[in-house]
């Protein structure tokens, strides 16, 4: 697509025409994951991008230079991925531990609850009648994972299910049952929840892509209106009047995570953050810099992101789980006023 003239490499003034035009060009730049690459779509940052990737300093960009920036675009992206997948991992091991001591400690109370006599088992009578009136019970077998235990639930299957549940046929559940039911139950509750949460690394890795993508143009697009001369760099009268007077740049820098580019919108901090921001001393903020410091931001925001997505989720299984229950409780009702006889 770049390559108008099938040369076989890539001059300065086709890339600069895809970057303009191809629309699938811009796209797949944005995403590739290697810097050099994406600063093509970057005008004050494109030269020097050309030279980097011009690795045998010919004037174009061959075949081999442009597998070798894609490579590290592909290596740098599936980083991203294995270090989000980790932490996720990481996330899920510790919510599922919690998950199961809560589950396993909640399924020893309920099968206290349904034992009145403490005889150590659960006899039908007992079932029948912590089915019928005991809410903590009703809420646990609900939403189990076990259709044995959930079935004690419905009158029509309750004698089924004991019978499934007494393996060894004596007429009552003791707790060795009740134990083997509840660690099947747990077992399938913990496969809805990876299958759950791969749903979710999906998504979140759409998110972090979508956001990444419009972070760093948003940032770009900064830079250049920063940079009224168009020079390539900032000067402090170039950032002390976009700080006054762009509403864009205002906004970006208020959100952007990164503390000194923040500083630049308040004036008693303003020098030193340009001081500490102008890493090379030239007086100016070039676009390594500004890059520098975006890339800081940009992972703190991350940070905050992923949090976020994890307070999102929790909420969302907690409010799932509260509707389900009573969802089936409802249910069960309607079961039982239509079922007259």
């Amino acid at each position: 697509m770049i390559d108008k003239d099938n040369s076989g490499t890539l001059e300065k003034k086709e890339i600069v025409k895809s970057v303009k035009e191809d629309t699938d060009v811009i796209d797949f730049l944005k995403n590739c994951g290697e810097e050099n690459l994406q600063f093509l779509l970057h005008p004050p940052r494109l030269q020097k991008a050309l030279e980097i990737l011009d690795t045998d300093k010919s004037g174009e960009v061959d075949l081999e230079e442009w597998e070798m920036a894609i490579n590290r675009g592909l290596a740098k992206r599936l980083d991203q991925l294995a270090v989000e997948r980790e932490r996720r991992n990481r996330a899920a091991e510790k919510a599922d531990a919690e998950f199961s001591s809560e589950f396993l400690s909640q399924a020893r109370q309920v099968f206290d609850m349904i034992d009145k006599d403490q005889s150590g088992f659960l006899d039908k009578a007992e079932v029948v009648t912590a089915v019928r009136a005991d809410k903590a019970v009703i809420k646990f077998l609900t939403n189990c994972g076990n259709k044995n235990l959930q079935y004690l639930l419905v009158p029509a299957r309750l004698e089924s299910a004991l019978a499934q549940l007494d393996t060894d046929r004596d007429g009552h559940i003791d707790a060795t049952e009740w134990e083997e039911a509840i660690e099947s139950a747990l077992a399938n509750k913990l496969a809805e929840r990876a299958a759950k949460r791969e749903l979710e690394a999906k998504a979140a890795v759409k998110e972090i892509e979508e956001f990444t993508m419009d972070f760093k143009n948003a940032a770009r697009r900064c830079f250049q209106m920063i940079d009224k001369d168009g020079g390539g760099t900032l000067s402090t009268d170039e950032i002390v009047r976009a700080v006054k007077d762009e509403p864009e740049v205002i906004k970006f820098l208020k959100n952007c995570g990164e503390d000194n580019l923040q500083f630049l919108l308040q004036p008693a901090r303003l020098k030193k953050a340009l001081e500490i921001l102008d890493g090379d001393d030239s007086g100016e903020i070039d676009v390594d810099e500004w890059e520098l410091a975006i890339n800081r931001g940009l992972a703190k925001r991350l940070e905050q992101l992923a949090v976020e997505r994890e307070r999102r989720e929790r909420a969302a299984a907690a409010a799932d789980e509260e509707f389900s229950a009573e969802f089936l409780s409802m249910a069960r009702k309607v079961f039982d006023m239509i079922d007259k006889d």
